[in-house]
């Protein structure tokens, strides 16, 4: 087989890889969508409460946010 009809093959091969991948892709869209639209809210309520997260969900705002003192430290740089 020469390097010109391997480069077909591969071409082919890549192409039939993507079609396929679209495809398995759709279908599970589709189901996801299904499973989401089948559930009611008390499952969806019940599935948000039992994701973990690595931050807290609410955190307190602080008093400031540094934003004042930010601003006082590049005018004093400007100053110079």
């Amino acid at each position: 087989m020469g390097a010109y009809t391997g480069a077909i093959d591969s071409m082919r091969d890549r192409t039939q890889w993507l079609a396929r991948y679209r495809a398995t892709t759709e279908a599970l869209e589709e189901i996801r969508a299904r499973e989401l639209h089948a559930l009611t809210d008390e499952q969806a309520l019940r599935i948000i409460k039992s994701l973990s997260v690595c931050e807290p969900l609410w955190r307190e705002r602080p008093d400031w946010s540094g934003l004042v003192e930010q601003q006082a430290l590049f005018h004093r740089r400007d100053k110079r």
